[in-house]
This record gives C-alpha cells, structure tokens and sequence, in this order.
C-alpha cells in the first residue's frame, strides 16, 4: 500500500512542476529534489514487492508510508493555497503578496525536512542489516513463513472437510458432470470463496457410492498457491502406486549413489521423469484424480502432460478461488459453488451445535439471528456453531454473541481470517489490494454502484500504468479480476451481462476493515468507535451524522475521502455544513450518501464556492438545491460529478463546463427543467453527459 501512496504523490508532483511553475518560484528546486527522493523511495518499494515482510523491512516500510503521506499532505495543503491566491484579483495578490511568500517558504523547510527524514530511514536500515546479517535471517523468516502457511493450509482442510450439508444437489450436479463423455476436456472444476466448502463438495463427490465403481482408478492431491511441481508429482505417484518408491530402491540397489540421495528416493528423478511415471499408469484406466486448491494457471500448465486424456471417461476434478483458472484449464462448463440458504445454514448449525437433540425454543430465535450473520458461509457456520457448542445454551450466554458474531469469527484463534481472507488476500497483486481492501469503506450489505467505485478507484490514486487505455476500463478490469478470484459478488447485473452493482460478504468487510489498519487506508467510525482520536486520510461516516458533528474530536486535516454514510436518509443542518465545507479542504472524493440538505444556507454564499480545490469525484444524492453557481477556479480538479434524485436542481452552472479536467456527468432521475437543459447542451469534447430516468 505504501507504494500506491508514494505513486499518487510522485503524480501531484510532477502536475505540480508541469502546470503550477510560475507559483514555485523559489522552491521548484526543492520540489524536483524531493521527486527524485520518493522515486527512489518507490524502486525501493518495488524491489520488496511479494516479499514477506519481517523485522526491519516492515519498519522500514511504515516509515516510507508515514513519510509518503507527510509529503502528501504538505503538497495537498500547498495546492489548496495555491488555488486560493489564483482566485484572488491582481490588487488581492498584492496585498497577500507577503502571505504568499511566507507559505514558499514554509514548504521549502518542511520539504527539507521530510528529505532528512528519508535519508535518516536509509541511513538507519544500513546500520541495522549490518547488525543483523540479511541472509541468515532472510533464511529463517523463509522457514517461518513456509511452517506458517502450511499450518495454514492444514487447518483449512480440517475445517473444510466437516460433514457440511446442503450438498445433495451439488453433489448430484457435479457428478452428472464428471459422467458426462467429451472429447473437448477432461477437467472439471467447482469454483467459489474460501470457506464455501469446495474441498468439502469435492470429498463428498470423490468418496460416493456412484462413482467408485465408475473409477477404477481414483487419487487426490493437494496444491495450494505455493506448489512446488516436482513434490505434486512424487505425492500422486506415492497415493497411485505406494509400492513403487520400494521397487525403484531395489532396482538402483548396489548402485553407487551420488551425494546424500537415498537409494529408493523418487526425488533422484526429474520432474519429465516423473510425470511419465505418472502417465504411463494411468493410460488406459479410466481414473478420476482431484486437484484441490489450485491457485496457478502456470502449475496446471506444468502438470497437465501427466494426465492422459484417451477418451475412456476419466476425469479431473478441480476446486479453485480463481474463475481463471476454471477457464484455462478447460473450455469446460464449471460448477460456481453457491452459499447456503437460510433453511441449510440452520440445518447445519444445529447439527454441530445440538448433535441430533432439539433446539430450545427460547434460545431458537437467537440462534436463526446469528446463523443469518455468516451470510450462508458454511465455514463461518460450522467455527460459529463450535463455539456456541462449548457455552451453555441459554438465552443469557447466547445473548452475548448476538451482534457481535463477525468480532468472535475474525479473532486469531478460529483460523476464520486465514482460511477467508489471507489466503486470498495475500495472493492478491500488488495493484489489487488496495482496491479489494477499499470495499470495507461501505456499510454492511451494501449494494454498490459499479461505475461511481471505479470512478472513485481513479480519483484516489489506485488505477496505474494503464498507457493509452481509459483509467476507467482499467479499473472495471480490475473489478472483474476481484470477481473471478471470488472476493466480490456480482450483485446486479444487465441484459448484456455488464455488472451494475457488486458487494462483499460481511465477513470479508470487516476483513478488510482488519486488514487495512496495518496500512492507515480508512478507517469506519460506527456508533461504537466515535469517541476514538484518530487522524484518519478516508473517512467513512456510518454513524448518525449529528452524533458525529458533535461528539467527534477527529483531527480531520488530512481526510482525502468522504463518505456520509448514514444508515438513515439524514437531513444536514446549515452548521452542519459549515463545518462540511469548512474542514475537508483536501477531499479528493465526497460522497454525501442519500442525505441532504433542506436548504442552502444563504451565509454560506455559492453552493460549493471556493471549496475542495483538490476534488476529483462529487457524489451527491436527495440534494435540496435549486441554485447552484460556482465560482470562478471553485473544484479544478473535477472529473466526475454524480448527481441523483435531485429533484429541485433546475439546472447546472455555466461554470461547470469551463473546468479542462471534467471528463464525466452523470444525472439519475432529473427534474423536469433540468431535463429540457440538459436537452440543449451542447458538450465539450472529451466530456461525457449520461442521463438516466431510471437507474439500471
């Protein structure tokens, strides 16, 4: 995350020197210079991409994060000024002449001093790796890791593999598949999230009744997204052939063995060697062998010369997180796993709770509540309902629990975050994580609007390196990639097939509301958390927007995003956007929710004027305005500018379609006059107008 800071920081510095050059006098220097520091900074960064981070490389990431985002705000406070002297007349900069110069050379120190800081973090990380020797603890962290994502993998599978029910169907529909006859492929795969239960449905489906005496000849293995080729061959060969290994020994026996090899170790053999071992067994038989968590496209691509495809009926069953891998594997149809429905998930509550015995009917309603909780996630069930088996079962103690299901499912002990998200998670690109861990900013089962988050993605920095393409192609290509990897639901959906609205399963939010305060990405202020001091950079107002206004002592200067997010349709009052527009002069994207004002307070002067010189996406919803002007140098860096059920809003300000950087307007549900304004505009190039009566 550190490297998306510093990238978006890199990017205002360059438009800084690019377009602002006349107002830099004095200081150009120092700005070119703290460039260069944070470009080396980033190749640091870059380097240390998909490396475990332990000991000193973790500290020293946090403090280029910590630095990153200093530099951040003194550019972002810099810009702001800037745009307020612009807008002053001649006489006005005149006067504010010695202002203005003071504020050149308050940034030429605190910029001074933030190199300091950058070279006090190099100087410090050669010392310490000089104490403590790279390689030796680089070996042991390997060690470490490998121990931990095996333990890992291991639980998983004890979790996973539990008696899960509501698998009839699915069973039935999978079988039917690996009975079916084509030519085409060989390969099956059921596809879902972690925790859905895919190892489960695969160990149901391996061990029936109907297909043992359709398979003669039946293995599985376990991959995982670290396989190591070569120890997945040697392990299918032991479970296909358990005597081999002893008569490979006894053929090499008396010879002359090189190094430490064992005479019977199939280790002695290369992975060509191997995979024919492999193949020349199964030729002929009609086998069924199951792959369960395959990760990879390129292991597949490995392996697959080991498996004949004779047209005799076999079979390879596949389960994987990732809808890429299904289709490379296989033209294929694949079996998507579902989640549970409300009559499954108690079913199989109560059977890990109640063990057969009847639920208590003071204690039923209170379960059904909880079970709801886990959004039809068998895991989430199944590590819900041990815990519950080990307190008493009574309204008292379950009343507890209720409410708080997701807190007891996430702590370290339930193995629940691993198995859900790190897993994932972890496997994620460097380019995605910061977009999947933004989707903890939304409220529970929300419903979110796909072209407003990709829009929003662009504004905050996250789409990079897209050449000629549109950011925003990039961006719903990266929404696609978080679909297919199972960590985002399609939740509306088209005629053409287009995705309109996505979300997340709770469990996965509050996941990714764990995840992110590592990296200082947002932070959620609830009813529960509000009188926390924080400094947050995004904010995501989930509570009653009064009670925060008023009992919130957050430092809001380097707030970059807004979300008013109230549970409730909520009516600002004039102070209330005061203090709106008064103390979020840094906000890049603002999205005020369905609440909003009744009226615009006539003290405040022009609707947004002078506000949010940073700005880039403006989401506003229920608005009561009908007079909306803005003034002259008001948001210059608007791109996109959302504007739904409006219904008093007669038309939009001449001003608007003056700002270069307005690339988007989008009007959901217009006012009749607003409409016949809109009917005879004429656009700009390179500004896109989209109306919409009803929302798709």
């Amino acid at each position: 995350m550190a490297d998306t800071v510093i990238s978006f920081v890199l990017d205002n510095l360059s438009q800084l020197l690019a377009h602002e050059a006349s107002l830099l006098c004095g200081v150009d220097d120092r700005v070119r210079s703290l460039q260069s520091v944070l470009n080396m900074m980033n190749e640091h960064l870059q380097t240390s991409e998909g490396k475990t981070k332990k000991g000193i490389e973790k500290e020293v990431l946090r403090q280029i994060r910590d630095v990153a985002h200093e530099a951040e705000d003194v550019i972002g406070t810099f810009v702001v000024n800037v745009a307020i002297h612009k807008r002053r007349t001649k006489l006005g900069r005149m006067l504010h002449g010695l202002e203005h110069a003071k504020l050149l050379h308050d940034v030429a120190e605190k910029i001074d001093s933030i190199k300091a800081t950058v070279n006090d973090i190099r100087d410090n990380k050669i010392k310490l790796t000089d104490v403590v020797p790279q390689e030796s603890g680089s070996s042991t962290s390997t060690r470490e890791e490998e121990e931990r994502v095996l333990l890992m993998h291991k639980k998983r599978r004890i979790v996973e593999e539990h008696d899960v029910v509501g698998f009839v169907r699915e069973s039935k529909a999978v079988i039917q598949l690996l009975k079916e006859e084509s030519s085409q492929s060989n390969v099956v795969s059921i596809i879902g999230m972690g925790g859905l239960g895919k190892t489960t449905l695969a160990r149901k489906v391996y061990n029936s009744g109907e297909l043992k005496p359709y398979f003669k000849c039946r293995t599985w293995v376990y991959v995982s997204n670290d396989c190591r080729v070569k120890d997945l061959l040697i392990s299918l060969i032991k479970s296909l052939m358990p005597n081999l290994e002893h008569e490979h020994g006894r053929k090499k026996k008396g010879k002359k063995q090189k190094g430490t090899e064992k005479p019977g170790d199939l280790s002695s053999l290369d992975v060509d060697e191997l995979k024919l071992k492999v193949r020349d067994f199964l030729t002929v038989k009609r086998y069924l062998v199951v792959l369960d968590d395959l990760w990879k496209t390129q292991d597949w691509d490995e392996i697959q010369d080991a498996f004949p495809n004779d047209n005799n009926g076999s079979k390879i069953l596949i389960t994987s997180r990732l809808k890429e891998v299904a289709s490379h594997t296989s033209p294929y149809p694949t079996y998507y796993l579902q989640f549970l429905g409300d009559d499954e998930s108690w079913e199989l509550f109560s059977r890990k709770v109640f063990r057969g015995e009847e639920c208590p009917s003071d204690i039923e309603h209170l379960g059904k509540q909880m079970v709801k909780s886990c959004g039809g996630l068998p895991l989430s069930i199944v590590v819900l309902a041990g815990l519950l088996a080990n307190k008493g079962k009574s309204h008292k103690e379950w009343s507890k629990v209720v409410g708080h299901v997701n807190w007891f499912l996430t702590q370290d002990k339930t193995q629940v975050k691993d198995i859900v998200l790190k897993l994932s998670y972890d496997n994620l690109p460097t380019r995605l994580k910061p977009c999947f861990l933004y989707f903890g900013i939304y409220p529970e089962d929300f419903e979110i609007p796909v072209r407003s988050l990709l829009q929003k993605w662009v504004a905050e920095g996250f789409i990079r390196q897209t050449g000629t393409r549109d950011a925003e192609d990039v961006a719903e290509d990266y929404l696609c990639e978080l679909i297919d990897r199972s960590l985002v639901q399609a939740s509306r959906v088209n005629v053409n097939g287009d995705v309109k609205a996505c979300r997340v399963h709770d469990l996965l939010r509050d996941l990714c509301i764990s995840e992110s305060k590592e990296d200082k990405l947002f932070k959620v202020c609830t009813n529960n958390n509000i009188l926390e001091r924080s400094k947050p950079r995004r904010l995501s107002i989930q509570c009653g927007m009064h009670r925060y206004v008023s009992s919130s002592d957050n430092d809001h200067s380097c707030v970059r995003s807004l979300f008013c997010l109230d549970p409730t349709m909520y009516v600002f009052t004039p102070s209330e956007m005061k203090w709106l527009f008064k103390l979020f002069k840094l906000v890049r994207v603002l999205d005020l929710g369905e609440n909003y004002f009744r009226k615009v307070p006539s003290n405040l002067g022009l609707f947004i004027h002078l506000s949010f010189p940073q700005l880039h996406v403006f989401e506003m919803e229920w608005l009561s305005v009908d007079n909306w002007k803005l003034g002259n140098g008001a948001m210059p860096c608007l791109q996109t500018l959302l504007i739904n059920y409006c219904k008093t809003l007669d038309d939009l300000p001449d001003e608007l379609w003056s700002l270069t950087s307005l690339r988007q307007v989008k009007v959901v549900r217009p006012s009749e006059a607003l409409s016949l304004a809109l009917e005879k505009l004429e656009m700009k190039d390179g500004c896109e107008l989209i109306i919409e009566e009803f929302q798709l």
